[in-house]
């Protein structure tokens, strides 16, 4: 036997040893569910720590909610195959994709109304705040592009071509974006002020791989993948450091820097929550509700909000449950 490979048997042993001995400490569980209503389906959710307010994309609308209150604003701006919306300029504005028009549509954080609309390259998807340069990198899942808005005058100033279809965003805070090319099962370092493309590693085990996470701890990439594992990768080298088991259809990565934990919801219905003292390795996996892949995470609270709805039957065309009319709904997770 190699020492390569006994170094390998005695890391999956001592991960496997770590995931028996911390099974269940999480504390985690279903504490609230927030009525929202309305039909269609829904992408990401976002929190605005400034204004304590919730973003959800609902297919033609934005759902806001406000976390201190629990009040809901069913339909606080239209949207056009709505798949993010995020809080910009401090919370006084919100970002929204429109990946049906190909557009972003910069919105009033008080009134919803349309301020400025932004061409963008083909089916803008997940947009994130990159805080060195203030400005807002949008994920062009069909157009093969990462789009560079800046926020201080509401124009696009750059087009960095990744090679493929961008998915999901994660940044360092120190100048690197994140993203996942889903098409090509890899993940893109762009740096932010150049705007150029740094690195593209190929993760060949990990397919379609969607919701993604900077972990500054060891300095790691989080990817949640439709194979039914989630990665961790040197966000340096692109190198694997551990692989876990997650559940099936997976669309969404967070991390909690206060608890050092990561979480990644997927659609059967779980939560699996991701340990990184030591080996990465999994520490809990929480029950939650079927269709519940995507999550927002309160960092001040560590609560987790997770959109998801009632379903039917099996539609033939689409081959997955119908959702039920008026019942999209956010369930909160906490202690």
């Amino acid at each position: 036997m190699t020492k390569m490979r006994l170094s390998l048997i005695t890391g999956l042993a001592l991960a496997m040893a770590a995931q028996a001995s911390l099974a269940g400490t999480s504390g985690l569980k279903i504490v609230d569910e927030i009525k929202i209503g309305g039909d269609g389906g829904w992408d990401y959710v976002t929190i605005d720590a400034n204004s304590h307010k919730l973003y959800v994309a609902h297919k033609t609308s934005i759902a806001a909610v406000d976390l201190q209150t629990k009040a809901v604003t069913a339909h606080f701006a239209d949207a056009n195959g709505a798949h993010i919306a995020v809080a910009v300029n401090q919370g006084a504005s919100v970002l929204v994709t429109n990946g049906k028009s190909d557009q972003v549509t910069i919105h009033d954080a008080k009134t919803g109304a349309i301020k400025t609309s932004i061409a963008t390259d083909g089916k803008p998807d997940a947009a994130i705040v990159e805080p060195t340069t203030g400005h807002a990198f949008v994920m062009a899942n069909g157009g093969n592009a990462v789009d560079v808005i800046n926020l201080a005058t509401n124009t696009m100033v750059g087009k960095i071509l990744v090679g493929g279809a961008a998915e999901a965003a994660a940044i360092d805070g120190a100048g690197l974006v994140f993203t996942h090319l889903e098409d090509k099962n890899a993940f893109v370092v762009i740096d932010a002020k150049t705007m150029t493309v740094k690195a593209t590693y190929m993760m060949s085990d990990c397919s379609e791989p969607s919701g993604i996470a900077f972990i500054p701890t060891g300095r790691f990439i989080l990817s949640s993948c439709k194979n039914g594992i989630a990665r961790i990768s040197s966000a340096d080298t692109g190198a694997e450091v551990a692989t876990v088991a997650i559940g099936v259809r997976p669309d969404a990565a967070l991390y909690d820097p206060v608890r050092n934990l990561a979480y990644i919801p997927t659609a059967d219905g779980k939560m699996s929550v991701i340990g990184f003292d030591g080996i990465p390795h999994i520490v809990d996996t929480i029950a939650t509700k079927v269709g519940a892949r995507t999550a927002a995470l309160d960092a001040a609270t560590g609560e987790i909000y997770l959109p998801t709805a009632d379903f039917g039957a099996i539609d033939p065309t689409s081959g997955r449950p119908v959702i039920l009319p008026g019942t999209f709904k956010i369930l909160v997770l906490g202690q």
